[in-house]
């Protein structure tokens, strides 16, 4: 149960870690790139109210878009152009015409040249105030090269609802990075600190409810295997001699299976999960016992043949009794297992058994494994008709009965861990032994 636990809480850390480590980057992305272009936004915003105020004050703005204007003062436009150099880190500004020329600039180099191309002034001239924040990489940017990352706003410029052209500047970003810097940092740690609180009290409420159904699922195995366990005792209690027959014949069932499972013909039939239900059906192998009449089952003496012929049919009893428990099931269970046990256990490798005289592999698995434990046990066990056996004399009679009445595959298998079964059967013997 401890390692189960383990595997469980270690695929649940890793998928939820991974899940909620996803969704804490998409979240952080999401929301720092808001954050980014609200601040952005912002920034941008102030822009156009100042520069509308500043050209409605300054009239002489509106003459620069007409080269036709002989009243163009330039050097109070050069004036009210440069009061711009005084908001924020504005380090250029240039004023587009109509027709993308540019009219003024505080790098003289480009003025008088046309850039109608550039998407932003195009729509700025439709009258839609535009950004751009990279570094700068356009045409008419010779000027501006070299210094990084930069913010370029255009703002269209009207007058009584007319575009008259494009005022555009640029604005270091080294302030404006540093405050968006801060602010998904903050955002950053935040989202990873929630992502980690969110996975403890899941962790939380998955390891309280896990470990409580692990609780709850092993109650109902002990209680499964306490019944189990009852039903064998009440078909033993019918003997004279009741022992612990049931409970040696368990594990030797369980030590020839995990022998056997280590082969190549079985190893992928002999799972873990077959091998525990096979074990716990082991005890089941004989309830067909209740069916037997007492006079019969305990004669002291040999039975004769019309008494054998009666004890034949347990096999049939107990197969018809876990028949009916199992069709009350709806998924499949261990039963499979014991209605296999409890009906074949009896039939011989030659042939010779009963109730239905299968013989070879035809016998199930199962009923073969345990025919061997039956055997040892019963030989090793006091009954009403004869003394206990030791050891050595066990193993004479299982290789008397390999290939005829037991399988030789299973025979060579108990040979190899004969001291364990010596050991049990020793250190489980019954008390009248």
């Amino acid at each position: 149960m401890r390692r189960l636990l383990k595997n469980v809480i270690a695929q649940y850390t890793i998928i939820t870690l991974l899940v909620i480590s996803v969704i804490s980057v998409v979240l952080g992305i999401v929301i720092t790139r808001r954050i980014e272009d609200h601040v952005l936004m912002s920034h941008v915003s102030m822009f156009p109210p100042v520069i509308k105020a500043m050209v409605k004050d300054h009239p002489v703005l509106y003459d620069a878009f007409s080269s036709r204007n002989v009243k163009l003062n330039p050097s109070e436009l050069n004036e009210q152009m440069n009061d711009l150099f005084t908001f924020g880190s504005i380090f250029r500004v240039k004023l587009w015409g109509k027709d993308g020329t540019i009219l003024w600039s505080d790098k003289k180099e480009i003025v008088g040249k046309n850039f109608r191309d550039n998407p932003q002034f195009i729509m700025a001239v439709k009258g839609s105030v535009s950004y751009e924040m990279a570094e700068p990489h356009k045409v008419e940017n010779v000027t501006e090269a070299g210094r990084g990352r930069v913010l370029e706003i255009y703002v269209p410029v009207e007058r009584n609802g007319n575009i008259l052209g494009v005022l555009e500047i640029y604005e270091s970003v080294e302030a404006l990075y540093g405050e968006i810097q801060d602010t998904t940092q903050t955002v950053w740690i935040w989202v990873t600190a929630a992502g980690y609180l969110l996975y403890t009290l899941l962790f939380v409420v998955f390891y309280r409810s896990y470990t409580g159904e692990q609780m709850t699922a092993q109650r109902l195995h002990e209680t499964q295997d306490a019944t189990i366990m009852a039903l064998a005792y009440q078909a033993e209690l019918r003997d004279l001699e009741v022992g612990r027959h049931i409970e040696r014949t368990s594990k030797y069932v369980e030590i020839l299976a995990r022998e056997l499972s280590g082969s190549d013909q079985y190893r992928s039939y002999l799972t873990n999960s077959y091998i525990t239900d096979l074990v716990k059906a082991a005890p089941l192998h004989d309830i067909g016992k209740v069916g037997i009449p007492d006079a019969i089952l305990n004669k002291p003496g040999g039975l004769d043949e019309k008494e054998f012929e009666h004890i034949k049919q347990h096999c049939e009893y107990g197969a018809l009794v876990l028949k009916k428990a199992e069709e009350k099931l709806t998924f499949q269970s261990f039963l499979k297992i014991a209605m296999q046990m409890v009906m074949y256990h009896h039939e011989n490798w030659n042939g010779g058994g009963y109730p239905h005289g299968l013989s070879g592999e035809d016998i199930p698995l199962s009923a073969r494994i345990m025919a061997v434990a039956d055997v040892y046990d019963a030989v090793r066990s006091r009954r009403p008709y004869k003394d206990p056996m030791s050891h050595p004399e066990a193993i004479s009679i299982i290789l008397q009965k390999k290939g005829k009445h037991l399988d030789p595959e299973i025979v060579e298998v108990f040979l190899r861990r004969e001291k364990e079964f010596a050991e049990i059967a020793l250190r489980m013997a019954d008390k009248a032994d």
